[in-house]
């Protein structure tokens, strides 16, 4: 069931703080990954690439963890437990456009190794949220 997010934390998502990203290797062992996040229609967005990671720990197993801490104030956080609802490869290279404005104000720079076609957006369902200091 979707978490009910208050709206001081509302607030506190539409800053673009830099989120860790947890999740869960097949063997169970735990991975993190600071992430670009983007809170839209009560869900969590974020974008990575084919091959890495996180992507394939979370075919493994949908469930995730983010903490999003205020770059100013490391004692002011959020921290989310969710789900993955959709892992969606068609709007992959937009959103990675969408996430890059959000926080460097320019289309994103792929890197030698990248590519358009090869990213993917993720969306979590937050169903767990805790704060601090909000």
């Amino acid at each position: 069931m979707p978490a009910q997010i208050a709206e001081p934390v509302r607030q506190f998502l539409e800053e673009p703080n830099v989120a860790v990203l947890a999740t869960q290797f097949p063997s169970n062992r735990l991975q993190t990954t600071p992430v670009w996040f983007l809170y839209a229609d009560g869900q969590i967005l974020i974008n990575t690439s084919k091959g890495r990671a996180k992507l394939r720990n979370i075919d493994a197993h949908r469930e995730v963890a983010l903490a999003i801490v205020d770059a100013q104030n490391p004692y002011r956080y959020v921290q989310i437990q969710g789900k993955v609802v959709a892992i969606d490869p068609k709007s992959g290279a937009r959103d990675i456009d969408r996430l890059s404005q959000r926080y460097l104000g320019k289309p994103y720079a792929y890197s030698a190794n990248d590519r358009p076609e090869n990213r993917v957006t993720i969306l979590i369902e937050p169903q767990r949220v805790s704060a601090q200091g909000l």
